[in-house]
């Protein structure tokens, strides 16, 4: 079974709040103790856009850790005045391996 993968989308109504954003969650985001999460990546897309990938085990351990991590970013979210969407997908390993060759 390939990862699963929790994709959070982040939109800043004050582009200048991503980069102290990002200085908080280096210093408080203790997303680590969400059983089956293998790692995180973070992306800056745009001034005021991100992206989060939350890479898991299986799909049930992706879904039951999917309300804390949402609950986390709720509070970040009110903090730097942003907007996040959440999306869960698979890891394509076979196209991501023949892209990276």
């Amino acid at each position: 079974m390939p990862p699963v993968v929790i994709i959070g989308h982040f939109r800043y109504a004050n582009a200048k709040l991503m980069g102290v954003g990002h200085d908080w969650l280096e210093e408080n985001g203790g997303f680590s103790g969400f059983e089956g999460m293998t790692h995180a990546e973070a992306f800056h897309i745009v001034p005021d856009r991100g992206m989060g990938l939350f890479f898991f085990e299986t799909k049930e351990k992706a879904q039951a850790a999917m309300p804390g991590i949402q609950q986390t970013m709720r509070a970040y979210a009110e903090m730097f005045e942003c907007r996040v969407t959440w999306d869960l997908g698979f890891l394509n390993e076979t196209l991501s391996g023949k892209l990276s060759t």
